[in-house]
């Protein structure tokens, strides 16, 4: 098929990108640069964007800057959900839509995991524009999918896991919040859920889509390290109290993936699976 990746150049995109053409899919990438899609007159005069050149768009393109979207909500708005309105009024009668979001449009005060049908409280300027920006889809884009996912890790660009693994090689000392669990989730196993739903023609709706096991930040830590050193590393667990952020994050956002399994569409690994080839992946390009 032919398809569009929108914010080619991200974490996600470029996992994407690859993984879709490796599966022959004709891909076509933009990034920031080739269509902000904060400029409506842009995003409505895209040919790109149209039924005569592309299947699908897959909308990766976000401002996930959770701490500063509080210091910048005016940026976090504009790309997250004006972004996410002006692709909406253009796909209104285009090619499909699968747009990424996330976790955080809940407020993580549940005990058991989130469905798609729980109800939605963001604690912060970043959820709340995320979750904007799915209101804006649904109700303009009948047939548009949702993806939300969750802590979301790869070997490109800026993540929880390189950033625990630089500071353990730079000899600093670590400290990792222990009260707040979610499910990490591999760009290439995100990548291949989105390759399997395009193909299978997913129907419309919002779908849970992130890494099957649920784990503390402290715990992923060193699970993280254990993997990069081969060796049991053990890291001062604190409580989010001891460790403020600008930005409240929900204590519990682990997402039950059940209704995108029964579609068929279930990629999970073991997350010490996705781990190692996480972690040689960035041995190969020695951190870069």
């Amino acid at each position: 098929m032919r398809v569009l990746v929108l914010g080619a150049t991200g974490m996600l995109g470029s996992d994407l990108i690859s993984h879709l053409r490796q599966r022959k899919h004709e891909v076509t990438a933009f990034s920031s640069n080739d269509l902000d899609i904060t400029n409506h007159r842009a995003v409505q005069e895209c040919s790109a964007l149209s039924k005569k050149r592309c299947d699908w768009v897959i909308n990766c393109a976000a401002y996930t800057a959770v701490d500063k979207s509080e210091s910048e909500p005016e940026l976090s708005r504009d790309v997250n959900e004006e972004g996410a309105l002006n692709l909406a009024e253009r796909l209104e009668n285009g090619p499909r839509l699968l747009h990424i979001s996330t976790d955080f449009v809940f407020d993580g005060t549940k005990t058991t995991p989130y469905r798609e049908t729980d109800e939605v409280n963001p604690l912060g300027v970043y959820g709340q524009t995320k979750l904007g920006g799915e209101r804006y889809i649904e109700a303009l884009v009948e047939d548009a999918i949702i993806f939300r996912t969750s802590w979301l890790y790869g070997p490109n660009g800026k993540s929880f896991p390189k950033t625990m693994i630089q500071a353990y090689d730079a000899g600093k000392q670590l400290r990792v919040v222990n009260d707040q669990f979610g499910c990490p989730t591999f760009t290439v196993d995100l990548a291949v859920a989105c390759a399997e739903a395009i193909e299978k023609g997913l129907e419309a709706g919002i779908y849970h889509a992130c890494g099957k096991d649920a784990m503390s930040w402290h715990a992923f830590s060193e699970a993280v390290l254990k993997v990069w050193t081969g060796k049991e590393i053990s890291i001062l667990g604190v409580s989010t109290n001891e460790y403020p952020t600008p930005a409240k994050r929900p204590a519990f956002s682990v997402l039950d993936t059940s209704k995108l399994s029964k579609k068929g569409i279930s990629p999970w690994r073991d997350t010490a699976i996705c781990l190692r080839e996480y972690c040689d992946e960035l041995k190969d390009t020695s951190m870069q």
